[in-house]
């Protein structure tokens, strides 16, 4: 009897057990089709609050494309009048000025795509990371040692007179007499000191937070000390100079993707 009455409650059942299992099957296939429309609409808002910026001011542009035109003159300015005091200095003290000849200017291209060409193969199979640490630490000892140079005409004017600018000499030299050699000959003084100091902890900004402020300063720091010491010893050098650096920007950007790839993962003051 018992076992009867089991049987017609099971058979009684099986209707309502199908019509739930069918309807929880049917719940589950409209959520997993309404996934993928989630995720595309959540994509789309990520997407549009990432890109949505706030329209530019016409003054904003100005100033923008005022800033971009004062520090590309600026570098050339005041790194023109730092290389007539410099050739100056140089002939005063009986140095020779060092100058770019004809092949210089020819080997300038080549030498810049060999080093453009090398930092994309180094991208390519090395991390990205790794790659702009090491940059990092180059661009920061250059960096420091250009504003240094570049910060010392202006220190020696705005430090005080009741500082004295004592002069120190460091100078190595291997040999004796006749066959003695130089190997460290560098003169500075306690206002070039000071000038470390400040460009060391500008460095240290750039280190630390890489600004935008101290990657400009960098930049500017290499432009004028690039235009202050390098020379051209004729007009031809300077012409072919021109004309081979314009190939090499054609070629690297317009012909190949290297130029880009580059500049976008490349992290330093140039």
């Amino acid at each position: 009897f018992f076992s009867c009455q089991s049987v017609s409650v099971i058979k009684s059942q099986k209707p309502f057990h199908s019509l739930f299992l069918a309807k929880f099957f049917i719940e589950m296939a409209e959520s997993a089709a309404e996934i993928p429309i989630t995720i595309e609409e959540t994509v789309r808002e990520t997407i549009k609050n990432v890109t949505d910026k706030p329209p530019a001011s016409i003054e904003g542009i100005a100033i923008a494309y005022l800033s971009l035109v004062v520090m590309a003159i600026l570098p050339i300015f005041f790194g023109s009048f730092r290389s007539v005091k410099y050739l100056k200095e140089q002939k005063e003290s009986g140095e020779r000025a060092e100058t770019m000849s004809n092949k210089d200017a020819l080997m300038f291209p080549v030498i810049a795509s060999c080093a453009l060409f090398a930092l994309y193969v180094f991208f390519q199979f090395f991390s990205k990371e790794y790659i702009n640490l090491l940059l990092t630490g180059y661009f920061f000892f250059l960096g420091v040692l250009a504003l240094s140079h570049l910060l010392s005409p202006i220190i020696a004017l705005v430090v005080p007179a009741s500082i004295p600018n004592v002069p120190y000499h460091i100078h190595f030299t291997r040999g004796d007499r006749d066959a003695r050699t130089d190997i460290v000959n560098y003169k500075f003084s306690s206002y070039d000191v000071i000038c470390l100091l400040i460009s060391l902890c500008l460095g240290a900004w750039y280190l630390f937070k890489k600004h935008w402020i101290a990657n400009n300063l960098f930049g500017i720091a290499f432009a004028i000390n690039g235009v202050e010491l390098l020379h051209l010893n004729n007009v031809v050098t300077g012409c072919i100079l021109l004309c081979g650096l314009f190939l090499y920007d054609i070629f690297w950007v317009f012909g190949t993707n290297v130029m880009v790839t580059v500049a976008k993962s490349f992290e330093a003051p140039v």
